[in-house]
């Protein structure tokens, strides 16, 4: 059985988002998926066989309103231009969370009511697990689909979701419940402790506790290696590229395509190290050094996307190393050790 864990962190789960369509694409079927906090909400979606949705989902509902924010406060926030008008929004925004005792959760309730079937995901032969903690005595409530009272189901989603900044409410059985993520923000050890052996990890680098599992499980982990912004970061350009980059990097895993911050059609290390046949090897240590690279294939990439990063090439492609040897060699001519490495690698005879 094939599980998928999804980490909690906030408006970053967009990035899952994308990650889903990915094993989609490459017809990985999940079995059973747990999540934490956001990852919950992803991952009941997905349980409801709905995950097709969540691109969707993230892109056209009101994130500011749903994490409790109003859209002046959000404009403010993202505002790079520092004015009367903004920092007005903003108190007014702070001043309401202050008298309501926390951020009013009524939108994040509004969007599992309209996305969330419960008769589907538990007419749905994908499993659904997730994890909160009961605030009276921090115990922890790790819980799968069938362990749950039907009409609390939605609640649990909403329990695994809460922080301490959120307006306190009594959730299931009078109770007030916590974020997931002060016990485990990635839940993998509940899907290997029910049998499931291969486990996808997805991490949004959310903040919590993270337990250990066991190292000779079959756990591949999937993360990004570029900033997913805050937490709480809803401006919707932001929320998009955190979809392609959950997608791409997916993408480079599932597949075994190259690349750390790219995505490179794969090549062997025969080939990476034919490419720097003729550098000299005092160029080429200079190069190994500064990347902290340990092989001439680790090395090559690095300073390709070195350069791609610093010329703004679109990350959201996949890319032939040669073709991109080839576009730095024409289009970009800079005085810099990295560049002119580039321009000595061969790739004909």
């Amino acid at each position: 059985m094939i599980g998928l864990a999804l980490e909690g962190g906030g408006v970053r789960g967009a990035y899952q988002a994308g990650a889903y369509m990915a094993f989609l694409e490459c017809g990985i079927k999940i079995d059973g998926v747990c999540g934490t906090s956001i990852g919950a909400l992803n991952g009941i979606i997905i349980a409801s066989n709905k995950g097709e949705l969540l691109p969707r989902i993230w892109r056209n509902s009101n994130m500011a309103s749903i994490f409790g924010f109003s859209k002046e406060y959000v404009e403010a926030v993202n505002s790079k231009k520092v004015n009367l008008k903004n920092l007005k929004s903003i108190f007014l925004d702070l001043v309401k969370i202050l008298i309501n005792k926390g951020i009013e959760l009524n939108g994040l309730k509004e969007l599992i009511d309209k996305e969330v079937d419960i008769d589907e995901l538990l007419k749905s032969d994908i499993d659904f697990g997730l994890v909160t903690v009961r605030l009276k005595d921090l115990k922890p409530v790790c819980l799968f689909k069938e362990e749950m009272n039907k009409d609390k189901i939605k609640d649990y989603v909403l329990a695994s979701a809460f922080l301490p900044i959120f307006k306190m409410e009594r959730l299931i059985d009078d109770n007030y419940y916590l974020d997931g993520g002060f016990y485990d923000i990635g839940p993998v050890n509940m899907l290997l402790k029910k049998g499931y052996k291969k486990v996808y990890l997805i991490k949004i680098h959310g903040l919590g506790i993270r337990r250990k599992y066991d190292s000779n499980a079959d756990v591949t982990i999937i993360e990004p290696k570029r900033s997913l912004g805050g937490v709480l970061e809803v401006d919707p350009q932001r929320i998009d590229e955190n979809i392609k980059m959950g997608y791409y990097d997916t993408l480079r895993i599932l597949k075994n395509l190259d690349g750390y911050q790219y995505v490179f059609k794969r090549k062997s290390k025969k080939y990476y190290k034919w490419l720097n046949r003729k550098i000299p090897k005092y160029e080429y240590r200079r190069i190994k050094n500064f990347f902290k690279s340990k092989s001439y294939k680790e090395t090559t990439i690095k300073a390709l996307e070195y350069i791609m990063e610093k010329e703004q090439i679109n990350y959201y492609q996949i890319y032939n190393s040669k073709k991109i040897i080839k576009k730095i060699k024409k289009d970009y001519q800079k005085n810099h050790f990295i560049y002119h490495y580039i321009k000595n690698l061969k790739y004909f005879f």
